[in-house]
């Protein structure tokens, strides 16, 4: 339990390591892991993503310096909290469950 709870802990403070900025920008298309391709665009102060007609990413906006939204997995009926950071031509996704998180990696098209 001892070394989950260490791995965890290493994944959350190097993801939280990289600078995150108010004019940070998501807008664009994105191809994630299994090669679908999400389209974000800007709607006010914040970014939502679709993938297809399907909301995948909602509500994704800046807020005490981190980005913080909603992740939804349409076909599973789920939604969660999420963070967001841009890394070169990458966003990196940390998608807070009940008892876990995972990372997942879009990249820039």
């Amino acid at each position: 339990m001892k070394k989950i709870f260490f791995i965890s802990l290493l994944g959350l403070l190097s993801f939280a390591g990289y600078s995150q900025k108010a004019t940070d920008n998501f807008a664009g298309k994105w191809k994630t892991e299994k090669g679908i391709i999400i389209e974000i665009v800007k709607n006010g102060n914040s970014f939502n993503g679709t993938a297809g007609a399907r909301l995948v990413l909602d509500d994704l906006h800046y807020t005490s310096g981190v980005w913080k939204g909603t992740f939804i997995r349409p076909l599973k009926n789920q939604k969660n909290e999420c963070t967001a950071i841009i890394q070169d031509n990458k966003i990196k996704i940390l998608i807070k469950n009940e008892n876990s998180s995972e990372t997942i990696i879009w990249t820039k098209q």
